[in-house]
């Protein structure tokens, strides 16, 4: 019983920290879908008086991903009846090339002013004109989601690392005679702290299958996907290997951190 709640004092702190740590991860990739799909919402309406090239574009702006000519056919032909075909050809020689600039990701508001001037400076652009959704407040929404996340995340784990060194203190004293046994036999640092070692590293295994489970568990529930399908964002599928490595890679490295500082604090006062 004793020892089922040393498991528990320990897998808690980690189970919330390591929540936090896959909120803040899914919560990117959802940004990062949303950020891509409403990119393509945004298109830069390009006015030249001569033709231009995808690839000399590119080198001038690097968020460029393609540029669309815009086919002034549909317009000519609604004016064709109205007027001769000499003064149509005429029209269509002086008519400037309207494109459409594609953006790789969605432009920050001093990203898109940089495009504006630097399609402005190309020789034989007229005019440049930006369209875009009203996206901007609930995507600026889920940026400081994201900020509050990883603030929120950080003190956590601040809170998680104190935490174990308590815990690690409190399993330390209680085999106090065991380590000073240890240490009169001449027993090496890895030797004496293994066994504290061992229950940390399997806590932390614990914890990461837990969090990733029930996120995984999360992702397939209708009823909590249909809740982000509302608001027009796709909830991302869980990875349960790649995630399940990142957590536990983290949650070993806090518990060895505050393992070997308890130790270390231990050695000290000896």
């Amino acid at each position: 019983m004793k020892s089922l709640k040393y498991h528990i004092s320990i897998v808690l702190p980690l189970f919330l920290l390591l929540f936090a740590v896959e909120s803040f991860h899914l919560l990117k990739k959802m940004i990062d879908d949303y950020e891509q799909e409403i990119s393509n919402d945004y298109s830069v309406v390009i006015v030249s008086k001569i033709p231009l090239d995808k690839n000399s574009l590119q080198k001038k702006i690097d968020i460029a991903k393609d540029l669309v000519l815009i086919k002034s056919d549909k317009v000519l032909a609604k004016l064709n009846r109205s007027i001769n075909k000499s003064s149509l050809q005429k029209l269509k020689n002086t008519l400037p090339l309207f494109y459409s600039l594609k953006l790789k990701h969605l432009p920050s508001e001093s990203e898109l002013l940089k495009i504006k001037k630097s399609l402005q400076n190309i020789t034989g652009v007229k005019k440049v004109v930006v369209f875009k959704k009203s996206y901007n407040q609930f995507y600026h929404f889920l940026l400081f989601e994201r900020g509050l996340l990883e603030f929120f995340m950080i003190f956590v784990s601040i809170i998680v690392l104190l935490l174990i060194i308590k815990q690690a203190e409190v399993w330390i004293f209680e085999h106090k005679q065991r380590f000073e046994i240890m240490s009169i036999l001449g027993a090496p640092f890895w030797m004496k702290s293994a066994m504290l070692y061992r229950v940390v590293i399997v806590d932390s295994i614990v914890s990461a299958l837990l969090v990733v489970s029930l996120f995984f568990y999360l992702s397939k529930n209708q009823e909590f996907l249909s809740y982000f399908s509302n608001m027009g964002i796709r909830f991302p599928q869980v990875d349960i290997v790649n995630d399940s490595s990142i957590l536990l890679g983290i949650g070993v490295v806090i518990s060895i951190i505050s393992v070997t500082f308890a130790i270390s604090k231990l050695n000290k006062e000896q």
